[in-house]
């Protein structure tokens, strides 16, 4: 399931070399979702994922958005009190402006997009209203400079329409996609960026398939029936 969680500190930023670290998330906090990320959870996806593997696929994004990618993680570890990432920013304008809005303090707070791998309940009361969930194990695809933490992900399409105009936005925007993977000019980093994107549109799909309609809250979390990666991978390929 994939879910979008701010939980974060800045430590540092340096303009001169395009560099930023932050805490993107801390341990031991229960969220508004009942969620508390626990000490551990990133390790294996560091391993697989991170700047440590043979391929670096954890992205630095703006505001969540797969099409805007602004950074690399050079650094990313676990300590004591979070996930530690020091960040590259690249050298076009648009990720450019955003340091510089890190600099002068515009931008300060980080949040996560990550499918939970494995979690346990803890109950401390017979109402349920004082349980949480403990995230002991995620697959990160992205950290993000955001405007607000917890920002939800409305660029995809506007969740407070009918659905029939949901579907149409969600249906011009895959046509889109599709098209741009096409084409064959693209990256593989941004191919990476469709990916997470085209994660995101099946979560609302399978939302207005069961007559839901699509959440305002930052749990955008896919139910056992949405495409798994390694079909989502496939569908990329066959669209290269």
């Amino acid at each position: 399931m994939y879910k979008v969680k701010s939980n974060h500190e800045l430590k540092d930023v340096d303009g001169t070399k395009g560099l930023l670290t932050a805490y993107v998330s801390i341990f031991g906090n229960v969220d508004s979702d009942r969620d508390m990320m626990m000490p551990g959870a990133f390790k294996k996806t560091i391993l697989e994922r991170g700047p440590v593997s043979s391929k670096n696929r954890i992205k630095h994004l703006f505001q969540h958005s797969p099409w805007d990618v602004i950074g690399i993680p050079l650094e990313m570890e676990e300590d004591s009190k979070g996930l530690l990432v020091r960040s590259k920013f690249g050298s076009d304008q648009f990720s450019k402006d955003k340091l510089q809005q890190h600099l002068d303090g515009l931008i300060t707070e980080f949040s996560i997009g990550y499918n939970v791998i494995k979690e346990e309940n803890k109950i401390n009361s017979p109402t349920g209203e004082d349980d949480y969930n403990m995230l002991q194990e995620v697959k990160l695809w992205e950290y993000s400079s955001v405007t607000w933490g917890a920002n939800e992900l409305t660029y995809v399409v506007d969740a407070k329409g009918n659905h029939a105009t949901v579907v149409e936005n969600i249906n011009d925007r895959m046509n889109k996609l599709v098209k741009a993977l096409r084409n064959g000019n693209y990256t593989d980093e941004t191919c990476e960026s469709f990916e997470i994107e085209l994660k995101q549109i099946q979560t609302i799909y399978n939302e207005i398939i069961k007559g839901i309609e699509p959440s305002n809250d930052t749990r955008h979390a896919p139910s056992d029936d949405t495409l798994t990666d390694e079909q989502i991978g496939e569908l990329i390929k066959l669209l290269k």
